[in-house]
């Protein structure tokens, strides 16, 4: 969709059964301190109280715009099409669980003002709050910046750091219609941000304007639930996980626009970033293939997209 005259940005709100934190979320975006300002809510066919939470948020904002689907259609086609109806250069995917500072919006665009043309992706600081809005955690995101001039060095810089979280943060539209979208596997969050760091560099907010919020009702707590997630009819499977995103990974790279030495170079990065720090999933995976009894459960796979409910 062509970008509107005078918005700046798109918050897109992918949204199912989120009623719980929904309203605090939309809440958080309807009063960042920006007037040009275009959100768009995606229901993915709720069952619960969303659509009267989202049409109250109509009525209340002319700003903002509600679509709801009679089918749930997965969580990854959700974001993706909340991306597909963005109206503005710069957007951001918002979660129907976390809550963003008044300023989010307005810091970022600052900074992608002040950053090298070929910034891709800023993000602020990010602190972890509980289901009862506590501040639970400080990230040590302080040197997350990722602005290094090679993709194979940003994505060393993320990769290692595990920092899913930058994927809400404020992206170029067109960068990011650029990319596959968000891909109905395990990991995907670090999959397109791999498919961005090819394409350009990250910028960090220095201050903490994004609260991520973690509550024991997240998907990612539950494998048929991360199933569920990515695909209502199932055709989604988790074997081999770890595996499976080590390759994701690489093919962020193969299908990224990038002269072949630095193909081969960020290629290379994935093992050494991704894969052998974390060699206990791999290794759970290959126990697995072979009928080895598991002795005790393996690193979780990072993937912020399946850790909410609320998508």
């Amino acid at each position: 969709m062509a970008a509107t005259s005078g918005i700046r940005a798109t918050v897109g709100v992918p949204v199912y059964n989120g009623e719980r934190f929904l309203a605090q979320a939309l809440a958080s975006v309807r009063e960042q301190d920006v007037a040009d300002l275009d959100i768009v809510i995606s229901d993915n066919g709720s069952t619960d109280g969303t659509e009267e939470i989202c049409r109250d948020a109509a009525r209340a904002d002319p700003r903002v715009r509600y679509h709801r689907h009679d089918v749930n259609r997965g969580g990854a086609w959700n974001f993706n099409h909340v991306l597909r109806l963005a109206q503005a250069p710069y957007f951001t995917w918002a979660a129907a669980d976390d809550i963003r500072r008044p300023s989010f919006v307005r810091r970022c665009v600052e900074v992608f003002e002040e950053s090298d043309p070929a910034t891709v992706l800023v993000y602020p600081r990010t602190q972890i709050i509980d289901a009862q809005g506590q501040i639970t955690e400080d990230l040590n995101d302080a040197g997350l910046g990722c602005d290094e001039p090679s993709p194979h060095e940003r994505m060393a810089h993320f990769l290692r750091a595990q920092a899913a979280h930058i994927f809400y943060g404020l992206h170029r539209t067109d960068v990011l219609r650029t990319t596959r979208g968000i891909r109905r596997t395990v990991g995907n969050d670090m999959v397109i941000l791999t498919e961005l760091a090819c394409r350009g560099p990250f910028a960090l907010v220095p201050e903490q304007l994004f609260w991520q919020r973690r509550h024991s009702e997240q998907f990612s707590a539950r494998r048929a639930g991360q199933v569920a997630w990515h695909a209502p009819d199932a055709a989604v499977r988790f074997a081999f996980p770890h595996s499976k995103v080590t390759w994701e990974l690489c093919t962020a790279v193969t299908s990224s626009p990038l002269p072949a030495a630095e193909r081969a170079r960020c290629l290379a990065t994935v093992p050494v970033a991704w894969t052998l720090p974390r060699w206990r999933g791999p290794a759970s995976d290959l126990r697995t293939a072979l009928g080895i009894p598991r002795r005790a459960a393996a690193r979780p796979v990072v993937g912020d997209q399946a850790r909410s409910t609320a998508r």
